[in-house]
């Protein structure tokens, strides 16, 4: 007997969510921009919150917290090239526009020397029509972008996208009564060359600027920041019958320059961090390999304080480094069932002091597929990064800043281990998925203190900061509807992030600044002939923080003692947003449509954070939430 033909049957995926194996994830762009809109745009970033043992944010919280870890264990990039500051003011917008970018490529583990996960954005690597385009106009912001054909091998598209909400919101802009005036700016260019059938050639640009004020009551302080990002890079990929390699040639950066008045003293603070370098990346069968050199110019936050309370300017301080590795990879399958995937990534990090540091790190998976039933992965490995972020606080306003490892603190170093099942049914029209992990950290950083340690005292960066241990730990769960007319998942997630300090003040373990134990999160979409539904529900726990014991005024500054560290919680979030997307023409070549979404659509006030304020000359501690609470948003776009 023999078999003539076979016949697999599977459903065409139509969410914008493609899962690519148990770690790796890769999102359409514009298919989330179906799901509810914040202030005319669906973003991004904010759209990975969503996914389960991704950190849910809130108003004010700017950073991605992947199985636990820091906002800054995360590899983010723009192909590739690294972004050191990913988010606008409050975290609403991502600094990603995605007219510009056709696909996110997402994945809970980096294989750079970060301890975190990747969240890259794809450059389009095929020539479209001769021109194309884009334009998408929201209350608050717009943004569009432009493609051009030249000639039979090039392609040139340009973006940009402008906020202008201070002419329409002006009123409303308020933290406590504190006015806000704000707006920003991205700007992204890209030429596509395809000299060959299997060359691609890109010349990449982005810029990026926010300038913010923001004027408070209660302690009589005005905040004015500048702000932004920079990167270009030449790629160039070949795509062999057996070995495909691609090499990028990059530079980026981020800058930040604010400055505080208080009566009359002034407070300048200012850092930057930029990178230059080169990555290359080969596959030649079931092996890979990866190239990194990376030179560092880094300024960590520099305080100057002039007026009545002057201190002694020390100069700033400048941090050069140096980070190479090389990564050697192989995957093979045994016995149709077994997929195995090894590989070792070997470090050379030469420090602002001109220490070097040697460090290898292994990475091991194995996967069983049982068809039908299933797979079942599981992997473990260690981690380096060399690079550190901290700052003020976490609401979304540049104050954060990167130092190098080096004097401030040893690099970073994780072992970690994953155990994953997923499982496809119907046809493949719903996935469902479990994630159990374990992360074991060393050498982590938290900042202490507050702004008014500028104001009265010498400023010196270890004095500030934390330095310890922790553990990440937990579960995720998810069910996934890929197709059909109803698309969209629903997931839960438990998890701890623990830390442990060496100060003598600090005894004991503590909740990270950002932990969430429990994380439940639904989206949905609904396609109806010419309307597109669709919503997301958010529940969390509250997040720590720490409360002060007492407080009293002296010299006209508000003296605290905080009480025991990250010891009290804020309230659960809870958060409904609401969608329709009405499509007025579509043909072959153009399209166009309307957008309606309700950002918190309950009018919950959530807790965003947790503030001394005043009443009538009257002190208090509680809670303060985001200022509008409801936001509507309409949009209109138009593709051709």
């Amino acid at each position: 007997m023999s078999l003539d033909s076979t016949t697999f049957v599977s459903h065409k995926h139509t969410s914008s969510l493609r899962q690519i194996d148990s770690k790796i994830s890769r999102i359409d762009l514009e298919g989330i921009q179906n799901l509810p809109k914040l202030l005319g745009s669906t973003d991004p970033v904010n759209f990975i919150r969503n996914l389960p043992g991704v950190q849910t944010g809130s108003e004010y919280d700017s950073g991605i917290h992947i199985q636990g870890c820091d906002n800054a264990h995360n590899d983010i990039s723009l192909a590739g090239v690294p972004v050191y500051g990913a988010n606008h003011l409050f975290g609403f917008f991502s600094i990603f526009n995605p007219s510009h970018h056709s696909n996110m490529r997402f994945s809970r583990s980096s294989e750079d020397n970060r301890l975190g996960g990747t969240l890259s954005m794809e450059l389009p690597d095929t020539l479209k029509r001769s021109v194309s385009g884009e334009i998408n106009a929201g209350i608050m912001s717009s943004q569009g972008g432009l493609g051009v054909r030249i000639g039979r091998m090039a392609h040139l598209r340009v973006s940009a996208r402008q906020s202008y909400m201070n002419l329409l919101y002006k009123k409303w802009m308020k933290i406590e009564r504190s006015p806000i005036r704000y707006g920003f700016g991205d700007y992204n260019i890209t030429l596509l060359l395809t000299p060959t059938d299997t060359d691609r050639i890109w010349v990449d640009g982005y810029y990026g600027q926010d300038k913010a004020f923001i004027s408070t009551t209660l302690f009589a302080i005005g905040m004015e920041e500048k702000w932004g990002n920079h990167a270009a890079a030449i790629h160039w990929e070949h795509k062999g019958d057996l070995l495909t390699h691609h090499h990028t040639i990059f530079s980026s950066g981020f800058f930040s320059n604010g400055l505080m008045t208080q009566d009359d003293s002034s407070l300048s603070l200012k850092s930057f961090i930029r990178s230059t370098g080169y990555k290359g990346r080969l596959s030649w069968g079931n092996l890979r390999g990866r190239l990194s050199v990376i030179s560092y110019d880094v300024q960590p936050q520099h305080p100057e304080l002039k007026g009545l309370y002057e201190m002694q300017a020390s100069p700033a301080e400048q941090q050069r480094a140096l980070e190479t590795s090389l990564l050697c990879g192989y995957r093979t399958t045994v016995a149709d069932r077994w997929q195995l995937d090894a590989s070792a990534r070997g470090s050379f990090y030469l420090s602002p002091e001109n220490e070097y540091h040697l460090s290898l790190s292994p990475d091991f998976s194995v996967t069983y597929n049982a068809y039908r039933l299933g797979k079942i992965s599981a992997s473990c490995g260690i981690h380096h990064q060399y690079l550190f972020q901290a700052g003020l606080s976490n609401i979304g306003l540049p104050i954060e800043f990167w130092f190098m490892a080096g004097k401030h603190s040893l690099p970073q170093h994780s072992q970690h281990a994953d155990l994953s099942y997923e499982v496809s049914l119907f046809n493949d029209a719903l996935s469902i998925s479990a994630n159990a992990y374990f992360k074991r950290l060393h050498n982590m950083v938290e900042y202490k203190g507050d702004m008014f340690d500028f104001f009265n005292s010498t400023y010196d960066l270890d004095d500030h900061l934390l330095k310890g241990d922790g553990w990440n730990y937990g579960l995720n769960f998810m069910a996934h509807k890929q197709s059909g007319d109803f698309t969209g998942w629903l997931s839960y997630s438990l998890g701890r992030a623990l830390r442990q300090f060496d100060d003598p003040d600090y005894k004991g373990i503590y909740p990270a600044n950002h932990e969430r134990i429990h994380e439940l999160n639904a989206v949905c979409a609904y396609q109806l002939q010419r309307w597109n539904f669709s919503g997301t529900f958010v529940y969390a726990s509250g997040v720590p923080f720490t409360a002060p014991e007492h407080y009293y005024i002296s010299s006209g500054q508000i003296i605290s003692q905080p009480g025991e560290h990250n010891a009290c919680r804020m309230r659960p979030y809870i958060r409904l947003d609401l969608s329709a997307t009405y499509t007025i023409k579509k043909t072959e070549k153009q399209e166009n449509g309307l957008n309606v979404s309700l950002y918190n659509a309950t009018g919950r006030r959530n807790d965003v954070m947790y503030r001394l304020s005043t009443n009538n000359g009257t002190y208090s501690f509680g809670s303060m939430s985001f200022f509008l609470r409801w936001v509507p948003s309409i949009s209109y776009f138009h593709k051709f």
